[in-house]
């Protein structure tokens, strides 16, 4: 059996290594390198595309629901299982939604890690028994705006603002923090969840859309 590539994010060195060493002797998981910041992490991501990736949440005191979200614009077919200290009730259902396939907290035992991995492999998505007695709705978009704000991502809809306002794809990057393939990778994604063909079709709906609307990003 081919052992999956696994990518690890975290700004702890005990966990970094606490981490390498529980999968190391796992031989279904290959740890391909590790990440200390959100930049480094969507770096490795584009240059390996791992196919598992285990991370914690807001480091340098981003979003982690956005982080989330940018490591799947890079590698789109990456299983996310989510390993933090923050309150699992509040982040669980965020990342979630942001495209994660699980949500470990730090205060569980080291070697759950194992186990969630094995449950997002086989499919499924893994939360503690706390977090599984959350309601449906909990896990439900809860942007209030219409039906294809639904569609969108937080990070999305960031973009689409800045794409309302004329920013170009650099300026896009600059701001968010991102690589100007990445802000590409959003525009398309854009086009296709609200099902427009051109790019100027893109421009006219960011310009209609936001303009009647606060709040979006």
């Amino acid at each position: 059996m081919t052992a999956f590539r696994v990518l690890i994010v975290d700004d702890h060195p005990v966990v970094l290594s606490g981490l390498e060493l529980l999968l190391a002797d796992d031989p279904l998981f290959a740890i391909i390198g590790h990440a200390v910041s959100p930049a480094q992490a969507c770096i490795a991501v584009e240059r390996e595309q791992p196919e598992i990736i285990v991370t914690d949440l807001a480091m340098g005191g981003d979003d982690g629901a956005l982080l989330v979200d940018d490591l799947l614009a890079i590698g789109p077919n990456a299983l996310i299982l989510v390993y933090s200290s923050h309150d699992e009730a509040i982040w669980a259902p965020r990342t979630i939604r942001a495209g994660a396939r699980g949500f470990v907290s730090k205060a569980e035992p080291l070697d759950t890690i194992a186990v969630a991995l094995r449950t997002i492999i086989g499919g499924g998505i893994h939360l503690s028994a706390a977090g599984q007695r959350q309601p449906v709705s909990a896990f439900a978009e809860d942007n209030k705006v219409d039906a294809d704000a639904r569609l969108l991502s937080s990070r999305e809809l960031q973009v689409l603002r800045l794409i309302a306002e004329g920013a170009p794809l650099q300026a896009m990057g600059q701001q968010l923090g991102l690589s100007v393939k990445t802000v590409g990778t959003y525009r398309e994604r854009l086009k296709i969840k609200l099902g427009l063909d051109t790019a100027r079709m893109l421009e006219r709906f960011a310009a209609e859309y936001v303009a009647g609307r606060d709040g979006l990003a």
